[in-house]
């Protein structure tokens, strides 16, 4: 089997995600991405080289065709269990260095979170993070969609106190230090945005 995606215009992560989905779809084949970002090429093809599949790149003037190619073995049935993770996300950007691309990349993150499976078992939004659950946040759709697929998410009370925002979060719950101490130490993994 082959697909084809026109994803010029596109910028990263979409032509990933897209490529991606079609590649979990099938037992094997091939998916040519046309691509006409140069960080799209490149993140293609570590995708590709991260998950074993043969990758080809293709000149096309001022665009690229990237075929990445899905070969099945008896181990892709097996699925291994990857343990439960919490993610702390305590600032509203994902970085320090710009603020204007801190923002467009935490936007991209919890999107591509949307796209990927596992999907963490709880966000706990914390600090400045505490606004992305707020109204008026870029992210309440794709934070949506992860309490919709089973995503937990959860805001600090202190922190939406300290920022007088609204007391209810327009997504997920409302906690305190005490259980998000809890969440973290009885999960498998954490990490801290």
């Amino acid at each position: 089997m082959e697909q084809k995606i026109n994803a010029l215009g596109w910028i990263c992560p979409k032509p990933i995600i897209e490529t991606k989905k079609l590649l979990d779809a099938m037992r094997e084949g091939k998916v040519t991405t046309s691509v006409d970002d140069r960080l799209a090429v490149t993140n293609l093809i570590s995708f590709a080289e991260s998950m074993g599949y043969l990758v080809t790149c293709e000149e096309k003037g001022d665009s690229v065709d990237v075929t990445v190619e899905k070969t099945w073995s008896e181990y892709d049935d097996i699925t291994t269990y990857t343990g439960d993770l919490v993610v702390q996300i305590t600032t509203d950007s994902y970085g320090t260095e710009s603020e204007g691309l801190g923002n467009n990349l935490m936007q991209m993150y919890i999107y591509s979170l949307t796209e990927v499976k596992p999907r963490p078992n709880t966000l706990l939004f914390m600090n400045k993070g505490a606004f992305l659950t707020a109204e008026g946040s870029p992210v309440l759709d794709s934070l949506k969609t992860l309490q919709a697929g089973g995503v937990e998410i959860l805001t600090c009370g202190a922190c939406i106190n300290f920022f007088s925002l609204d007391e209810t979060p327009e997504v997920g719950g409302v906690t305190n230090m005490y259980a998000m101490v809890e969440k973290i130490n009885n999960s498998r993994n954490a990490i801290v945005i």
